[in-house]
């Protein structure tokens, strides 16, 4: 065997391992979750899906408002990252495409932003969201993440790696700042487009302390929130517990499914540039 395929060989049996250590989880919960009471009770290691069934799920969206607090992330999730993603289309163009005076000061702040702990402005949005009287409310969870700083330096070096004279050639077309903006820039960005709307998507989805902090009804908190109250309640059966967690996982795994093409060709693209 010579070095070069024995280097090949290796690399594929770490990614193979890689791929396992991170697939086992997943496997585990949807498996545990499918599983009768009593096959999880024995309490293998690995679970083997000899017999299935969907009571675990029923269980679980019975013991607490899940379909409600599921309802209720589908749309803070819609709504933080449609507006995450509108918001760094705009001020990615603004610092990547027009030349104006204090643009670096201002993506300086932008990116100074992002070291600040979310923790820090916990109060002042509690305070500013129960004075706005959004409260216990869908757009109280969603206002306070309307932008993000990450998203906007993604979607800004994704246009900095586009050839400046195609724009310039719009623009010297006819064609104004929204309309290069849609019809120039994106199009090109589509790759860098998906990953920063998934990345707002995923970090919308995941949100669990602003949430619970924000809301006093069941009914009007997200899913995180909800089978953390699962948690507590069905201590003693692991199986509906796994079946909460399956329903929370469901919709990042289908995203990742559906938006890998892109992503891979986001990362491609960013190898050969």
């Amino acid at each position: 065997m010579t070095r070069a395929r024995f280097g090949s060989v290796l690399r594929w049996l770490w990614l193979v391992a890689i791929s396992a250590v991170i697939a086992f989880p997943v496997y585990v919960t949807v498996v545990t979750a499918l599983l009768p009471q009593g096959d999880v009770a024995s309490g293998r290691l690995i679970p083997i899906p000899t017999r299935l069934t969907l009571d675990n799920l029923r269980e679980a969206l019975q013991s607490a408002p899940l379909a409600e607090q599921y309802l209720v992330s589908v749309l803070v999730t819609v709504l933080q990252s449609g507006a995450q993603l509108v918001t760094a289309v705009l001020a990615a163009y603004a610092f990547a495409f027009p030349r104006w005076r204090g643009r670096g000061v201002v993506f300086a702040v932008v990116l100074a932003t992002l070291a600040i702990p979310g923790e820090s402005l916990v109060i002042p949005n509690f305070e500013l969201v129960t004075a706005l009287g959004l409260r216990n409310t869908l757009l109280g969870i969603a206002v306070p993440y309307l932008a993000a700083g990450y998203a906007v330096f993604l979607l800004r070096q994704a246009f900095l790696d586009q050839p400046r004279e195609t724009w310039e050639a719009a623009r010297m077309d006819g064609c104004g700042d929204l309309r290069a903006l849609l019809h120039v820039v994106l199009p090109m960005a589509r790759p860098q487009l998906v990953t920063a709307a998934m990345w707002c998507a995923l970090s919308a989805w995941n949100g669990y302390f602003w949430p619970l902090l924000i809301t006093d009804s069941p009914d009007r908190r997200t899913i995180q929130v909800g089978l953390a109250q699962l948690v507590v309640e069905q201590a003693t059966t692991p199986a509906v517990i796994y079946a909460g967690t399956l329903l929370v996982l469901l919709p990042t795994l289908l995203l990742v499914l559906l938006g890998q093409r892109f992503l891979l060709r986001g990362l491609a693209s960013r190898v050969t540039t």
